[in-house]
């Protein structure tokens, strides 16, 4: 199966850290990472904290052990992030870093897209993994399998008997 994986609050705890920075740094912002922001407010907080996110966000529990399971099993896994390197001219190459450094392995990563679900139809995705209402809603729009992370599946766990169930329903 061809898996599709957002990064942020599905690899990683970008919430949590955001939520962390706001307290640590007495920032006086009143909306939660995953709430929709403006253009204005994403580009000056991002400008101003994208890098400390990338480089504190925690993984979610169990993702290395449920990445490499997959591998395993055959599954070809494809990072599908709207992270680019707008904000802070390193942001791809400190992710790839993260990826290294926690032996983490994708057969195909990409950047910057704003609109997940053409990229998943052009790769022919089976299943995408996101955390977005709005991914998971243009994902099955374009008949693509989605899994709402952080909503009915909260675990990888979860994930991974979700898949399981697949292989013996289909």
């Amino acid at each position: 199966m061809k898996i599709g994986i957002d990064l942020d609050e599905t690899i990683t705890c970008s919430n949590e850290c955001f939520e962390n920075l706001k307290r640590t740094r007495n920032i006086n912002f009143s909306k939660r990472y995953v709430d929709k922001w403006t253009k204005e407010e994403c580009e000056e907080f991002l400008s101003k904290y994208e890098k400390y996110i990338i480089k504190n966000a925690k993984l979610k529990e169990g993702v290395k052990s449920a990445l490499k399971k997959l591998h395993k099993d055959g599954h070809y896994l494809v990072v599908i992030t709207a992270r680019n390197n707008k904000y802070f001219k390193d942001t791809e190459k400190l992710t790839l870093k993260m990826f290294e450094d926690n032996n983490m392995k994708f057969d195909e990563i990409y950047f910057d897209q704003k609109i997940k679900s053409d990229i998943a139809k052009r790769l022919n995705i089976d299943l995408m993994i996101d955390d977005s209402i709005n991914v998971y809603n243009n994902m099955k729009k374009e008949n693509i399998d989605c899994i709402l992370f952080g909503h009915k599946i909260k675990t990888w766990k979860e994930i991974l008997d979700y898949i399981e169930s697949r292989k013996t329903d289909g």
